[in-house]
Parts: C-alpha cells; structure tokens; sequence
C-alpha cells in the first residue's frame, strides 16, 4: 500500500465524530443547556404575572377613578331640581355593596334621563356592572372583581349604618374594590380604597 493511500485511509477513520461521540455531546449540551431553560421559563413566568399585576392594578384604579367621580356628582342640578342623589341600597339586600346614582348635568336639562345621570353600579359574581336608569341595559364595567363595598361617614365622622340617613346627611364615602388579575393566572389580588367628598360636604 502506497504512503499516500494509508494517510487517506486514516485521515478518513479519523475525520468527523461518531454516534456515539455524538450521543455523547448532545447529552453533556442537554446537562448545560438544562439550567439556562429553567432561568428562561422561571422568568416568563414572572413576566406574565407582573404583566396580570399591572393589568389588575390599572382596570381597577380605572373603574376606582369613574366611579367616585361618579359619586361627586351625584344629586348635582344647575337648573335646581331635587334629586336623591345616592341610593346606598338599591338592591335592597341590606349591604352597601351596590349604589345608585343619580344627576342632571349632561346637560342640565332638568331631567335624568340622559347618559351618565343615572347610574346603578352592583357586584355579580366576580364582574361590576353599571346599569344605565332604572329598566337600562347591564354592561360589564370590570371583570374579576371579588368585592364592592361602600362605607359612609356623617359630619362628625361616625359611620352611618341607616340607609335613609346617608342621602341626607353622608359627608364622605370610602369606596373599595377589590380585583383579582387574569383568572386563568395565578391571581394577584388588588385593593384599592379611597374617601370621596360627597356634595352634603359642598
């Protein structure tokens, strides 16, 4: 055999990797690799659930923000006409966790029926609906909500418990809502609460 023939030969044996070798590298690539995936999915995960977070946080400070602005406005008229602004109870259960409210201002026009004058907010099973009048549509107002809750406060501070009493005489509310984020998330609850000057403290 030439000299040149053995040296292709063995350049030829020798040149590439073998399955085995292979087998090998993919396993030792697969060991090294394996922490890093773990790092990758660890971290999307949080991803996703700060990215819940902050859509819990901000649906609620939205609906927190219309909703008392809702509330200041209720039992407004320029053009004088008498109004029951709040309605504490209007599903009459006992528990002021819904409110009606009612107002003539969009325009002033001495009736409440246009949009936005009279509205009823109200808790069914984990959506807070507004209704539009006393016979108006439902429409969800936020979705995954686990709690509404309204507190009323006379002028001295004291906490009002008799519904008649909370038209006439409530100075301030506190508004609560309690939200969860994307239910098919790991939920991350969000609480927001905050006082509202009513239009008794004018």
């Amino acid at each position: 055999m030439s000299r040149q023939c053995w040296i292709r030969r063995v350049a030829g044996r020798r040149a590439g990797f073998s399955t085995i070798g292979m087998i090998v590298a993919f396993v030792l690539l697969g060991l090294l690799l394996a922490p890093m995936l773990g790092t990758i999915l660890s971290a999307q995960r949080g991803f996703v659930e700060s990215r819940d977070r902050a859509r819990a946080a901000g649906n609620v400070r939205y609906a927190h923000l219309a909703l008392t602005r809702f509330m200041r406005l209720a039992g407004s008229s320029p053009v004088g006409l008498p109004l029951p602004g709040i309605d504490p109870d209007p599903g009459g259960d006992g528990l002021f966790n819904d409110v009606r409210l009612r107002s003539d201002y969009n325009p002033p026009d001495g009736d409440i029926d246009d949009p936005g004058e009279d509205l009823t907010f109200f808790l069914r099973a984990d959506t807070m609906f507004v209704k539009s009048g006393s016979d108006g549509d439902e429409e969800p107002f936020l979705i995954g909500v686990d709690s509404l809750a309204f507190e009323y406060f006379d002028r001295d501070g004291s906490v009002i418990v008799d519904p008649a009493r909370i038209g006439p005489r409530a100075l301030t509310v506190d508004v609560t809502i309690r939200a969860r984020g994307d239910k098919h998330a790991d939920p991350a609850e969000r609480t927001l609460s905050g006082l509202v000057r009513l239009r008794n403290g004018k």
